[in-house]
């Protein structure tokens, strides 16, 4: 049986994920665990230690800033 799909807006482009995941899970999916970023959702940015709390929502706008190095 097939998830259910949602679309969501990620880095303001449409990205269809599976219904009910986490933000964590999100970020697995997206190889960035072991990556420096901040994330906001809706606008609002969401701390590290609430990743595995949120339950992404459809229709949810998702920003991810990496951070980048340089000199």
């Amino acid at each position: 049986m097939e998830k259910i799909k949602i679309i969501i807006k990620l880095n303001g482009k449409d990205y269809a994920i599976s219904k009910g995941i986490t933000i964590e899970t999100l970020i697995k999916e997206l190889d960035l665990q072991k990556k420096s970023f901040a994330l906001a959702l809706n606008s609002e940015v969401v701390k590290k230690e609430d990743f595995k709390k949120i339950k992404i929502q459809p229709f949810s706008k998702i920003e991810i800033i990496s951070a980048v190095g340089g000199g």
